[in-house]
């Protein structure tokens, strides 16, 4: 299963051509960035959570991979050693190039004509004994007791509302840095690599400021982000308006719907354009099992989102259905990896070692979503089951030469 998940990579991406390109700061490599790389791509592609676990298998590499890393593979130090050094602009590009093909290939086809994307932060590891000169710090208190913790945290942008669970890039905090300023310097970068891919940029309550949507209007994006009783004014002003028109209502599965929306918002000081606000109560009938006895109990919530974006340009429902969406970095992206993928593992304590096998997993992720469903055939996957199964398929290729059991279902790779 390796080998043809390597064979698919490489025939559909290109990717034995990007590696080449890789290039770190040491001085006389005796191991290639190229080596270092497919070692660590090998980790992610048969959800390894730290490079220990990887150490024995690495005899065993398919033969694409083991034409890149040698006959001697890099070993565990050299890894961690290495990605340090790594050229982080050069894995971006290996991602851009990815992404793009995506792209051209029609796999980022669904979804309205809109395309949104995401912007969250994430802290990936603490620890109370070890940092670094680009560590954040807090004071927390344990056993009544005042200890200082040390931690990294980051910004992520990932399309939302596709198939396919697609980051983008990764931008770490440094000390003393708000998150609003990693995001700007996070979709500066973005904007430039990815400009058509999207042309709404969502985000939560902390976005909602004069500074953040003027810097996306800068750009000729547009900006949703969440409203919240930080911003008392506008809420205030939605409020008085809502209560003057009827509510719209639709259906949504199990949840009904009531929404109110209108242009012409003026109160967040310093936006040069009006905004529209958009207002939902939400109710969800929920079935549980209490006492040997089914009951039904309904729960509301209500939301508010602020954007830049007309009533012509997106309808309510949209935004609605959008807004509820920017959830995709959390669920598809933070859980998911963070579960199962190791994304808060700490595999090397360095600034630049963290951004580069954090765009590594990203790139790693975003080929097993392909290869899971535009290679596999439905019924190897109904074998298989999941994405993490796959993943646990490809260990078991990895940490074998011989066939797996899904290897007699396979057939040729294209």
């Amino acid at each position: 299963m390796m080998s043809r998940f390597c064979r698919y990579v490489d025939k559909c991406f290109h990717l034995q051509e990007l590696v080449a390109t890789l290039r770190d700061a040491r001085p006389q490599p005796q191991r290639s960035s190229a080596a270092v790389f497919a070692s660590v791509f090998a980790l992610f592609a048969s959800n390894r959570t730290s490079l220990n676990s990887l150490e024995k298998d690495l005899v065993h590499l398919p033969s694409r991979l083991r034409g890149v890393v040698g006959p001697r593979p890099p070993s565990i130090d050299t890894l961690g050693r290495v990605y340090a050094l790594l050229d982080s602009a050069s894995l971006r590009q290996v991602l851009v190039h990815v992404h793009h093909r995506l792209k051209r290939n029609k796999a980022l086809a669904d979804g309205d004509a809109l395309k949104i994307v995401a912007v969250d932060g994430h802290e990936f590891f603490a620890s109370r004994k070890r940092c670094c000169p680009q560590c954040q710090q807090r004071t927390i208190k344990v056993q009544d007791e005042e200890v200082t913790e040390y931690y990294h945290q980051g910004v992520v942008c990932h399309l939302i509302d596709h198939q396919l669970a697609v980051p983008l890039d990764v931008e770490l905090l440094r000390p003393g840095e708000g998150e609003e300023t990693a995001a700007k310097r996070l979709l500066q970068r973005v904007f430039a690599n990815y400009g058509r891919f999207f042309d709404v940029v969502c985000g939560d309550a902390l976005y909602l400021d004069a500074p953040f949507i003027n810097f996306c209007l800068d750009h000729h994006k547009h900006a949703l982000v969440v409203v919240k009783g930080d911003h008392r004014l506008l809420l205030q002003d939605a409020a008085g308006v809502f209560a003057q028109q009827p509510a719209q209502q639709w259906q949504d599965r199990q949840r009904t719907v009531q929404s109110w929306d209108e242009e012409g918002f003026t109160t967040c000081a310093g936006v040069p354009k009006p905004l529209r606000v958009v207002h939902t109560v939400e109710t969800v009938r929920r079935r549980e099992r209490v006492a040997r006895q089914w009951q039904e109990k309904e729960e509301t919530s209500s939301w508010y989102w602020a954007t830049t974006l007309s009533q012509r340009q997106l309808s309510t429902q949209r935004l609605w259905r959008a807004g509820h969406h920017r959830w995709d970095v959390e669920n598809a992206c933070f859980n998911t990896l963070a579960t199962h993928w190791g994304l808060d593992h700490c595999f090397q304590h360095d600034p630049t070692a963290i951004v580069n096998f954090v765009l590594t997993l990203f790139l790693v992720y975003t080929l097993l979503q392909c290869f899971w469903q535009r290679n596999l055939k439905a019924p190897v996957r109904a074998v298989i089951g999941t994405l993490i199964g796959l993943a646990e398929e490809l260990r078991r290729s990895l940490g074998s030469p011989g066939p797996g059991p899904c290897d007699g279902r396979l057939t040729r790779a294209p």
